[in-house]
């Protein structure tokens, strides 16, 4: 039984925090035993994976990883980690990476791991935590070759191990029709509908979509497309203000959070990620999972995973003249868009299934584990 605890960021609904459920969900429990370490608690992903009857705590480290307190929760982690047995410690996203390498080699785990699952961009702390991360862990996991190449731009040097991100392209099949989906989520069931999913954040340029929204109902002749925003945060607010400063309030739905996003895709007849910044979007994949067509921004690992004008479209981050007109497009275009969404369906399907992408992370805990052991014998 190979032991792994995995140092995660705060909880609450996200990309990397679905990508853990995920994982622990597919994880093979004769040959891993898994349990979750967090920097702070709280969050409903937290309640999840409890229910799931995963093992869920927090060093409640505070906000400076430099503090007495910090280092203080650091060192009763070692114990704990020693106690347990951890062979494996794997640290998602900087923060929680850093903290689980230096855990880690307090209490001696025999393997370290990083994952990396977003771009660094200008962000100087993060960019020095990297640099640090790849001297202290074994190797660095990206869910795309778009994050590596910049963070080795950037100067990190490590051992990369590239898994693309998984989705359940089964879990998205049935479902709900479009015009039931849409009168569920209080839609007009009779109009198009244009959607994204994500995080209500800077880097996810929602307010581009919303720019974009205000072209296309001006040149809609009548038939507007409703525009569904599915995900909460720190820009919510702000969102819901500039909807309204644009004309568009009463054609822009906000959902907040939700934990199935099955029933808001079925009622997108255009899925949209409009990110200035992405590492490889499980909302992406998922969408994809669902046979939407998808109009997204060629930034990160979406290029990765979609092929313009094959399996999608993609177009230039910030240019919201060209992602209204493409919306609209396939709005017009109802064939284009099924074919579109059929191609995205089976793309995914070969080459981004969550099994797969468990099984690849399962044989890299244990075909490096294996060598660090041999090493120190």
């Amino acid at each position: 039984m190979i032991r792994i605890a995995l140092f995660a960021p705060l909880l609450h609904t996200g990309g990397t925090q679905r990508h853990l459920q995920q994982v622990l969900a597919l994880l093979d429990r004769s040959r891993f035993d898994a349990q979750v370490l967090t920097l702070r608690p709280g969050g409903e992903v937290e309640d999840e994976l409890r229910a799931a009857g995963v093992r869920v705590a927090s060093l409640d480290i505070g906000s400076r990883l430099g503090s007495p307190r910090a280092v203080l929760a650091m060192i009763r982690a070692a114990r704990g980690l020693r106690a347990d047995g951890v062979q494996v410690v794997h640290g998602y996203q900087w923060r929680p990476a850093l903290v689980g390498a230096v855990v880690g080699r307090l209490a001696r785990v025999p393997l370290l791991l990083a994952g990396k699952r977003s771009l660094t961009g200008d962000d100087g702390r993060a960019r020095l935590a990297w640099r640090m991360i790849g001297r202290r862990v074994d190797t660095i996991v990206t869910n795309a070759a778009a994050l590596r190449d910049e963070a080795t731009a950037h100067g990190v040097v490590a051992r990369w191990e590239v898994i693309p991100s998984g989705v359940d392209v089964e879990r998205f099949r049935g479902g709900p029709s479009a015009a039931e989906a849409k009168e569920r989520l209080g839609l007009d069931p009779r109009r198009p509908v244009v959607g994204t999913i994500g995080r209500l954040e800077e880097r996810k340029r929602q307010d581009h979509l919303l720019i974009a929204a205000r072209a296309m109902v001006a040149q809609a002749n009548g038939d507007a497309p409703q525009v569904l925003l599915v995900g909460d945060g720190p820009l919510r607010s702000a969102l819901e203000a500039y909807a309204a400063s644009l004309g568009i309030a009463r054609n822009v739905h906000f959902t907040g959070s939700v934990a199935d996003v099955r029933t808001a895709l079925a009622a997108m007849d255009v899925f949209v990620l409009p990110s200035g910044a992405e590492g490889m979007s499980n909302a992406l994949l998922e969408a994809m999972a669902a046979a939407r067509p998808v109009v997204a921004t060629s930034v990160g690992g979406t290029g990765e995973v979609l092929e313009d004008g094959r399996n999608g479209i993609l177009v230039a981050p910030g240019d919201v003249t060209a992602l209204a007109g493409h919306v609209l497009g396939l709005i017009r275009n109802p064939a284009r868009a099924v074919f579109l969404g059929a191609a995205a369906r089976r793309s995914v399907g070969e080459k981004f299934g969550a099994r797969a992408m468990v099984t690849r992370l399962e044989d890299l805990y244990a075909t490096r584990l294996a060598a660090r052991q041999r090493q120190a014998a």
